[in-house]
């Protein structure tokens, strides 16, 4: 039995330790609801009592929805217990035991949850010291909820993050951290999430940043079968696709000869200069150095940033543009970067980005062949983009892929942060 508490609260079933704390399920007589009495006994001393309190007294001072309410909390003759919220749910460590964690689908919504009530409760300058897998409970129906004030201190508001990143990824994946991240085990996963989750456990967030992080997570979808129409659709598409091409064949062998070859009329880009109202006409050399194609980079998002609109940055006009999507929160906080990707053909001498948002921090990679692997991408420039035409020279490179990498994107006029840009020119 717990030290002596108020009689109040009746004892109705035995939970189990945590620790040196004894747990019950009880009920609070004066108000006829379901409580959980943490204590601790004779067994522990004046210090440890004392730590209790203070530490279940500061978890008190905070409020949020992911946060187990504390109702009382006090030091009695052989002991020291608190009054909480009866959540109703399991904790973490039973779930993952039991091979269930967080279903896919709810895993962002209480991930950013329990990362806001952690951020709530350094606000009001408490710690919780202790956050494992036994420290939240959840169910399919409660939310998850921040639990376990008063254990012995393990740790600071940093190691609060790095204790909660760490509970949230083995919760995802049902092992600890340090294997292969969750995008590599689980369908639907965005790359993005594994690099929070580990950038949490590193201790490179506050718990309010981390909030923020998953706030802007893409959100983890379990993949959907497609329907066989969709697949006929697909088989009917290349079919076609395949005829098509072989007319063309048909058509180059009937008209063309090995002698005389059909060579594309040099294109002729007329636009605006980002410094004058001037008009100028530039040629693409033909055979020397052309772009073969455009696309955007997003390994760390969704996949794509405004494709549609990609190919705006070379079609020769300064009123259309590409523009990065719209975030809450500066690109830092959310993922390393994004970019924009130019296969070449020939030797380029020099980057032209015209119509670029003044003050957008990037770096000019370029790899032989297309990787999602950022690494793999040799970095040769790196800076912030001026007013007007932004031009960077580069090192001689055959072919290949040249990458516009946007690792910062400035602060607009309404509060988010995106990037724009009007034109990219390769200059051979």
């Amino acid at each position: 039995m717990p030290a002596a508490i108020p009689d109040r609260y009746r004892l109705d079933m035995r939970l189990g330790r945590d620790g040196d704390i004894e747990e019950w399920l009880a009920t609070d007589t004066s108000l006829d609801r379901p409580v959980l009495i943490r204590s601790l006994g004779p067994d522990t001393d004046t210090e440890r009592r004392e730590q209790f309190v203070a530490s279940v007294s500061g978890a008190a001072k905070a409020h949020h929805p992911h946060l187990a309410k504390v109702f009382a909390v006090d030091m009695i003759e052989g002991g020291a217990y608190s009054v909480g919220e009866w959540t109703g749910g399991a904790t973490l460590a039973d779930r993952v035991a039991a091979s269930s964690g967080i279903e896919l689908e709810e895993f962002l919504p209480n991930a950013t949850g329990l990362a806001g009530a952690l951020a709530a409760l350094h606000e009001a300058g408490a710690v919780h010291g202790s956050i494992d897998l036994s420290a939240i409970t959840y169910s399919e129906a409660h939310a998850a909820k921040l639990v376990g004030f008063g254990r012995p201190f393990h740790g600071d508001q940093e190691g609060d993050v790095r204790g909660l990143a760490s509970a949230l990824e083995t919760a995802l994946t049902g092992e600890p951290p340090g294997g292969p991240p969750p995008s590599e085990s689980i369908d639907g996963i965005s790359p993005v999430i594994d690099r929070i989750l580990r950038s949490g456990q590193a201790g490179v967030y506050t718990a309010d940043e981390f909030e923020k992080a998953l706030s802007a997570a893409p959100t983890p979808r379990r993949p959907q079968p497609e329907p066989a129409s969709a697949s006929r659709r697909l088989i009917y598409a290349a079919l076609a696709l395949v005829v098509l091409a072989v007319g063309l064949v048909g058509l180059g062998a009937l008209f063309g000869t090995p002698t005389n070859p059909i060579i594309p009329t040099p294109t002729t880009i007329t636009g605006t200069s980002a410094t004058s109202a001037e008009t100028t006409s530039t040629t693409l050399p033909v055979g020397d150095m052309q772009i073969l194609s455009i696309q955007t980079f997003d390994p760390f998002g969704g996949g794509g940033e405004n494709d549609g609109d990609i190919a705006n940055v070379t079609d020769g006009s300064l009123s259309t543009t590409w523009r990065t999507e719209r975030y809450q929160d500066p690109m830092q906080l959310i993922k390393p970067g994004v970019g924009v990707v130019a296969q070449v053909d020939g030797i380029p001498s020099q980057l032209q980005l015209t119509g670029f948002s003044e003050g957008t921090v990037f770096e000019i990679r370029w790899a032989a062949t297309l990787s999602e692997d950022i690494d793999s991408w040799s970095r040769v420039a790196a800076g912030r983009a001026p007013a007007g035409t932004t031009s960077v020279d580069l090192p001689a490179r055959t072919g290949g892929y040249w990458m516009v990498w946007l690792t910062e994107l400035p602060q607009q006029t309404d509060g988010t942060y995106y990037a724009e840009l009007s034109e990219l020119r390769l200059q051979p």
